[in-house]
């Protein structure tokens, strides 16, 4: 499947359910060797963050076991893995395929919500299949989103799809189209789009239809126009700060080719400054060397960029003038119940002030990670002998070392905004860390921050 969905940021503190395929294929050697699990069914994985103000967040799941037909189970016992007839396929994935389903606040195992997630699973493991029809892992096919079960469902609900297979054709379809599937983060913008504009997909194909289109045919014509979703989010927060309203007459007009400054009364193109609406962010005035790249764990040396003036993006051209550090500090622990994987994740950023020699402004050089560090979790638990007798002992878990080594860091510029002054701009930024256990962890950790 071709959904690589995010939930939007800003909905909940933290990356709200993470849902996972938690087989480490890298840990179990190959041909007909048992894999080695980082988790079992049936255990709860918990995601701890420490933040820059002192305050902790967690987030919990339950990890269950994935049936080749679709199943959720957390009661397979590693030793009956082989004749549990679980989900693999041609994809060289474990034959043991694992999800993880959020956990509310004191949630247990038999709440409303986690059994809508696991029947809604099924229904999106079946509306895969059926459409794919060609021998896939649709456990793997659902390991490669980038949004978890949970982020999905509550977008389900908000679509207004009668059925789960409506809403897995209508994100199928985006990623047949080359232009979009080439675009890593095309149905994050998407379901952005949808979030901030409060439009509703199925209530859009109903409009698309009304005006004579359907869905292929209009991504077809972004495809043709070089539009992303982004950029169709800011031709209609344009059109909508300039007076304009309505699905059908945004449709139309971005059918008909028309700019997005309606003649509202009032309100003018040439009239926006004088009542107030901004063209842009000030993000025009601004060239950045780079706006998504991989993080070295563990390394003293940390890729960075740089972001200058619009007007010469030679880099030579600019001189330090300051030094930025600890920005965004943050602690992350992840742990299994059983103790037999932790990891502990510490980072933190920096960037150098750079001044240009004849353009006024400040502008930035170097952002990146100041470190990043990952390794081993241990936690003192207390067991007992034949007596009875307490003792504490440490314990790190043996598969620890392999949850560390499985780990991939993203860092990303987003929302790059104008806040110094029309006359002295000073570039402003939104900081996204990505942290995925594994590659086929479907759905990393995300915290944002806000870099000034």
């Amino acid at each position: 499947m071709h959904m690589r969905t995010i939930r939007p940021e800003g909905l909940t503190p933290l990356a709200l359910s993470i849902t996972l395929a938690l087989s480490l294929a890298a840990c179990g050697g190959s041909g007909d060797e048992e894999p080695a699990l980082v988790f079992q069914p049936g255990e709860v994985v918990t995601f701890a963050a420490t933040l820059e103000d002192g305050s902790t967040q967690e987030d919990r799941y339950l990890v269950h076991g994935v049936t080749a037909e679709g199943d959720l189970l957390t009661d397979v016992a590693p030793a009956s893995v082989k004749t549990a007839k679980m989900s693999g396929g041609p994809h060289k994935r474990p034959p043991l395929a694992l999800v993880a389903l959020p956990l509310e606040n004191g949630e247990q195992a038999d709440a409303p919500r986690l059994a809508a997630l696991r029947d809604f699973y099924k229904q999106l493991w079946q509306g895969i299949a059926e459409r794919r029809n060609d021998g896939s892992d649709i456990a793997a096919e659902i390991g490669a989103f980038e949004n978890d079960v949970g982020a999905l469902y509550d977008d389900y609900q908000r679509s207004e799809f009668a059925r789960v297979k409506d809403y897995v054709a209508f994100y199928e379809q985006v990623g047949e189209n080359p232009y979009f599937d080439a675009q890593e983060s095309v149905e994050e913008e998407l379901v952005f789009f949808f979030y901030l504009t409060g439009w509703r997909q199925g209530v859009w194909l109903q409009a698309l239809q009304r005006q004579n289109l359907d869905w292929p045919r209009f991504l077809q014509l972004m495809a043709e126009r070089h539009n992303t979703f982004a950029d169709l989010l800011g031709k209609y927060q344009t059109w909508s700060q300039a007076g304009g309203t309505g699905m059908e007459a945004f449709i139309a007009r971005y059918a008909a080719g028309s700019d997005f400054y309606p003649e509202a009364p009032g309100i003018a193109r040439s009239g926006l400054k004088q009542a107030g609406i901004s063209e842009a962010s000030g993000a025009e005035k601004f060239f950045a060397t780079n706006k998504s790249w991989g993080v070295r764990i563990n390394s003293r040396e940390q890729s960075s960029v740089a972001i200058v003036s619009s007007q010469d993006t030679n880099i030579s051209h600019y001189h330090r003038v300051g030094e930025k550090k600890d920005i965004c500090p943050t602690k992350l622990t992840i742990s299994g119940r059983l103790g037999v994987a932790q990891a502990e994740l510490e980072w933190k950023m920096k960037y150098t002030e750079e001044k240009h020699t004849s353009l006024p402004g400040t502008f930035i050089s170097s952002f990146g990670m100041e470190y990043f560090s990952a390794h081993g979790g241990e936690r003192i638990v207390e067991v007992y002998d034949e007596l009875g007798r307490p003792s504490k002992t440490s314990i790190g878990g043996v598969m620890s070392p392999a949850l560390v080594k499985s780990l991939s860091v993203n860092l990303e510029i987003k929302d790059l905004k104008n806040i110094g002054t029309e006359t002295a701009p000073r570039p402003g930024f939104t900081a996204r860390v990505k942290v995925t256990p594994s590659v086929i962890f479907n759905s990393p950790w995300v915290r944002t921050c806000e870099v000034r």
